[in-house]
């Protein structure tokens, strides 16, 4: 039986030196540790990983540093500076078989092999809910009785490691990506992330415990701005939905700022820009039919429309979406703005 119990540690911002004394008993005790984030940058010259692109993780971890000022690219120094704190601390990342160091690992992508389906968003009382059937069918006790989104996610990464030590009943994990390069300089580049593999009688389990749990559906376009819009205009902003889906797989996303896309879908403008304008394209945007963008599921095209000063969707995006906001920067945060 796996018994959870969960502390906390955090600093208030990406640092050159971080201090890990407190974390260095407990690191150096366990079998294995999985940290929910990026160890490594990518291969010079390449946008995003190896194990990013094999696990459909579209969220992007490039060649050098990104701007702490960008979406997410706070997370992406943070995570990696943390990782590089380990290496000189003389612990190991991504050891032998995933014992006796540090590990990535990715919940969002874990989660989905595990259901073998949909869940609800993890921020909801029905998306953790969920989160929690699958941890204790899986073997896991003493959880809270509702247990946060960050909870379940720490949780389920404390699941591979002992898996990781055979200790999880029909789990084993496996690597994806190419291995860790640690360059003359230190500095950290890809690294694999550890995934699960279940058998089929533990998969049968969880997809049993998970039948009360209804499947989100798709975000619904609107028949009637559908009818207001122009069908060539339509046409041009489901070319650029698939566009946009296209290029974040491959890893060099692109999201639109509201005049960027209105140049693109209306062309040139002829006024001074209004908040008309922006109307226009979210109609046309949430017009468009939902398309699968892995790390956040079916997506219409105002996935990819932000806003000029915060590089994010609106308020009102989230209401429909299937999606967190702290999935969306993952997946898209260090995407390039076309204005």
């Amino acid at each position: 039986m796996l018994e959870a119990a969960f502390w906390q540690w955090e600093w208030p911002e990406p640092q050159e030196a971080l201090d890990l004394s407190q974390l260095m008993k407990e690191v150096r005790d366990a079998k294995s540790v999985m940290l929910d984030g990026p160890q490594g940058l990518a291969s010079i010259g390449n946008h995003l990983r190896a194990c990013e692109r094999e696990s459909g993780a579209v969220g992007k971890t490039p060649d050098t540093m990104p701007a702490k000022k960008r979406p997410f690219g706070g997370y992406i120094r943070s995570s990696i500076e943390l990782f590089s704190a380990f290496h000189k601390a003389e612990i190991k990342v991504s050891p032998d078989n995933f014992i006796g160091g540090v590990c990535e690992v990715y919940p969002g992508n874990i989660w989905r092999r595990l259901a073998n389906r949909v869940l609800p968003r993890k921020s909801t009382e029905e998306g953790r809910r969920a989160r929690k059937i699958i941890l204790e069918s899986l073997g896991v006790s003493k959880l809270p009785r509702l247990p946060t989104h960050d909870e379940n996610d720490a949780c389920v990464g404390a699941v591979l490691a002992a898996a990781a030590d055979n200790k999880v009943h029909g789990v084993r994990v496996t690597g994806l990506g190419s291995g860790l390069v640690i360059e003359e300089g230190g500095t950290l580049r890809e690294g694999q992330m550890v995934i699960p593999e279940i058998c089929n009688g533990v998969r049968n389990k969880i997809e049993a415990a998970l039948r009360d749990i209804p499947t989100p559906t798709a975000p619904k376009t609107s028949s009637s701005r559908q009818a207001a819009s122009d069908q060539e205009s339509l046409d041009r902003a489901t070319t650029l939905r698939d566009c946009l889906i296209k290029r974040a797989l491959e890893g060099n996303a692109q999201i639109f700022t509201y005049a960027g896309a209105y140049k693109h879908i209306f062309g040139a403008l002829n006024a001074r820009w209004s908040q008309a304008y922006a109307n226009q394209v979210i109609s046309v945007a949430e017009s468009t039919a939902p398309a699968e963008l892995p790390g956040l599921g079916a997506v219409r095209l105002d996935a990819f429309i932000v806003s000029k000063r915060s590089g994010l969707p609106s308020d009102g995006h989230w209401e429909s979406a299937n999606y967190d906001r702290e999935d969306w920067e993952r997946v898209l945060g260090t995407a390039t703005i076309v204005y």
